[in-house]
């Protein structure tokens, strides 16, 4: 049918997707011609105003960055006792059970577009796995920050969940949302099934979540709401029962049937970038923000002043004090932390005053104290870590 326009100002003939891209643009329109009076209800909605709406991504540090702890951790051995540590890159957490040994580093291989990754490499395998083994990578989300979900009322925010994502074995992997203020003894999760279809091979994935609209909310505190999750390896606890993907519920089982297992080889590595989760069904091209503003998101968390190299002693305190007195000394953190975190100092060095200790910390500043060793001008100098870590 041919395009027509008619005296009244009408088109006819004009079918949807009918003109094809940069037919019209900026040119082409008049100043204020198209308002709300021309916009139907739902022809805007949040899946297409996502990409101009300014801060869309709940994950911080998706692009893995940052790394404060370092570029690499060895020996993770998950064959000894459960354990679930932030090894190298921030935000992201490595945990597992009876799933063999491993060690995870901050890489430089990753799909175009981005210039770090997260690799798991087994060091030492699980061919077999028991009932109760597990491994994965998790990413917790601050509660309070996730309020415009609006879980545990009858209308919750549908979230997409995209990621690239580079495994040694094609087949069914799963990720989930573990909702963190739910309530029972086990919390309510929902798990989506992705296949990746080449072994070693960088591909995205993209899973949309309907919101919980379970009896509990997510709290508004500093404590985590959501989960995210990625499953390396799963044994028969979490592998035995049925899964239906974007389901909300609370049996163990039901939570990865058929997950392949990364841990049968040593040859194996894992890669992991490009988490980004949004509102909305659809997945928008991911938020790229800057060294600088992923790493001040970090030390909300986790903070690291100073290292053995080049910023050895970053920090220094003089004071004139007699022997055997206590001198005390506040320092303020690089920001305002989620909780009174736990601090570690080290690279300690001494002159009169000794070596300091954090008596006390706070979400703004920790106090440092040390004895004086002998009367006159002294000092000490020193570098901490500072973890409030979810």
């Amino acid at each position: 049918m041919a395009i027509v326009i008619n005296g009244s100002g009408t088109v006819t003939g004009l079918a949807v997707g009918g003109l094809p891209d940069g037919t019209v643009d900026s040119g082409t329109l008049a100043t204020n011609s198209v308002d709300s009076a021309e916009l139907i209800d739902g022809a805007v909605d949040d899946s297409h105003m996502a990409s101009i709406s300014g801060r869309k991504n709940m994950v911080i540090n998706g692009a893995m960055q940052v790394a404060q702890r370092g570029t690499s951790a060895t020996g993770i051995n998950t064959d000894s006792s459960a354990t679930e540590l932030y090894r190298t890159v921030d935000r992201f957490l490595f945990g597992g059970n009876d799933a063999g040994v491993w060690t995870m580093t901050q890489d430089s291989d990753s799909p175009v577009g981005f210039g770090s990754s997260m690799k798991l490499d087994c060091t030492t395998a699980k061919s077999s796995l028991d009932a109760g083994s597990y491994l994965y990578v998790l990413n917790r989300i601050e509660a309070q920050d996730l309020q415009q979900l609006g879980y545990g009322t009858s209308s919750p925010q549908a979230i997409t969940l995209s990621f690239w994502v580079k495994s040694p074995k094609t087949g069914t992997h799963y990720a989930e949302l573990y909702h963190g203020d739910s309530s029972g003894s086990t919390k309510r999760k929902n798990s989506y099934a992705y296949t990746v279809s080449a072994a070693n091979t960088w591909e995205k994935k993209s899973m949309t979540f309907a919101g919980d609209t379970g009896v509990n909310a997510i709290v508004n505190d500093n404590g985590y709401g959501l989960m995210l999750m990625w499953y390396l390896a799963a044994g028969s606890n979490l592998q035995g029962g049925t899964h239906t993907n974007d389901n909300w519920h609370n049996t163990e089982a039901n939570r990865t049937p058929n997950q392949v297992n990364c841990a049968d080889s040593t040859s194996n590595n894992f890669y992991l970038t490009g988490v980004q989760l949004e509102l909305g069904s659809t997945a928008t091209d991911f938020e790229h923000r800057s060294y600088g503003e992923e790493l001040a998101l970090c030390h909300r968390y986790y903070q690291r002043v100073g290292t053995s190299g080049a910023d050895y002693n970053m920090n220094m305190t003089g004071a004139y004090a007699s022997s055997g007195s206590t001198f005390y000394d506040n320092v303020k953190f690089v920001t305002t932390m989620r909780a009174p975190p736990t601090v570690s100092i080290f690279n300690t060095s001494e002159h009169r005053l000794g070596n300091p200790s954090a008596s006390h910390t706070y979400i703004h500043s920790m106090r440092l104290e040390s004895t004086c060793g002998s009367s006159g001008l002294g000092y000490y100098r020193y570098n901490y870590t500072a973890d409030a870590e979810l």
